[in-house]
């Protein structure tokens, strides 16, 4: 192949060597003089132009949001992570990363929403490092998505609405003021007496809801509950179905068509003013297996192949990721030799044959 190669190099560079003389006794033609093109928009200047568009957006987006006559604001201060004044054992996740990274700067402010002091911590993403914390409750509400900016924070029984405003320098607040939509569990026809689910959900642009009462860590199960109207997908969702505990969220991996990378998420929650969402599990199941790409035809001795099973709603494309019978109990250890009682699984065991019949391998699947 490399032989190949150098021999298709020399042909080419012959070639241009060739083309590059003046052939002996012809005379070589001088080319017409031809229009100057029109000058093109530079890269830059494109660049220049969507940051301005973008600018822009964004100033009508803050001028709406301030015309609140609610709205709040407070202003960020830099400082670090070491001097920070909140209870050590209350940060959320991303001070630990930033330290691990080496990096000491955050932002922190204090503001009052709902009649009490709260304080926000501010990393430099805000869709992955926004933390609210309660100073009356004593706690930083805890949820898949609390720690987007951009979420519909859940404060008492209203939802609250923040904005970067002054190229960062302040976050304004308001409470949210659109319309309210219900999304449920239902039962699906099957007899049941405990029906209840908690968790979140999240739509485009890093906006998450809570489902469920807020609590310290968590959301509290209830049989429904309001947010604000729109098309959402499972972010991380526990059903209860009287013994049975489903745990769900949207699928990550290959969908019902079969695509996996690239693929467009399916936000079939849509939650509506005038018609409640139920999610009921009545659309039926199927299993698709995450394997390699159809390019990759050949392993080396030894190399690892990677299978994964996922059980989904093929119409809502969500997966299930656990399924729990908390009627049994089973004992369980740890890595470091304790031992623990949990939920008996119901995570299926995946046997791998080859075509006669030979077992290669087999062991419990976990879902998702």
């Amino acid at each position: 192949m490399k032989a190949s190669r150098l021999k298709a190099s020399c042909i080419l560079l012959s070639v241009i060597l060739v083309l590059g003389f003046v052939l002996p006794g012809c005379k070589k033609e001088t080319p017409p003089p031809q229009k100057p093109s029109a000058p093109q928009k530079s890269t830059q200047d494109q660049a220049a132009k969507e940051k301005e568009l973008v600018s822009q957006d964004q100033a009508a987006k803050e001028k709406e949001f301030l015309l609140d006559p609610d709205v709040v604001t407070c202003e960020l201060e830099k400082t670090t992570i070491s001097k920070l004044d909140f209870p050590k054992n209350r940060l959320p996740s991303f001070v630990r990363g930033t330290g691990q990274q080496n990096k000491e700067d955050v932002k922190q402010a204090q503001i009052t929403l709902a009649n009490r002091p709260f304080k926000i911590l501010l990393g430099e993403r805000p869709e992955r490092e926004f933390f609210l914390f309660d100073v009356e409750k004593g706690f930083g509400p805890y949820w898949w998505g609390s720690w987007s900016l951009h979420s519909y924070h859940k404060i008492d029984d209203k939802f609250f609405e923040f904005m970067l405003i002054e190229e960062g320098t302040k976050i304004a607040a308001r409470p949210y003021k659109g319309e309210l939509g219900i999304i449920k569990v239902g039962k699906g026809g099957r007899e049941l007496e405990k029906v209840e689910f908690k968790g979140s959900v999240h739509q485009r642009g890093n906006v998450s809801a809570p489902i469920g009462t807020i609590e310290e860590d968590r959301t509290g199960p209830v049989a429904e509950c309001r947010i604000p109207v729109g098309d959402y997908t499972a972010y991380l969702m526990n059903v209860t179905y009287d013994n049975l505990s489903i745990d769900i969220s949207n699928n990550y991996h290959t969908n019902a068509q079969g695509q996996s990378s690239g693929k467009e998420i399916v936000y079939g929650l849509q939650v509506r003013k005038d018609k409640p969402y139920v999610l009921d599990f009545s659309n039926e199941p199927m299993v698709v297996f995450d394997q390699p790409p159809k390019s990759k035809t050949s392993f080396s001795r030894g190399e690892e192949i990677k299978f994964a099973a996922v059980l989904i709603d093929p119409k809502l494309d969500i997966m299930i990721r656990g399924l729990d019978d908390t009627s049994a109990q089973v004992e369980k250890e740890t890595s470091s030799g304790d031992k623990y009682k949990r939920p008996k699984s119901l995570d299926p065991n995946v046997v791998i044959t080859r075509a006669d019949g030979q077992i290669v391998a087999e062991g419990v699947m976990p879902f998702g």
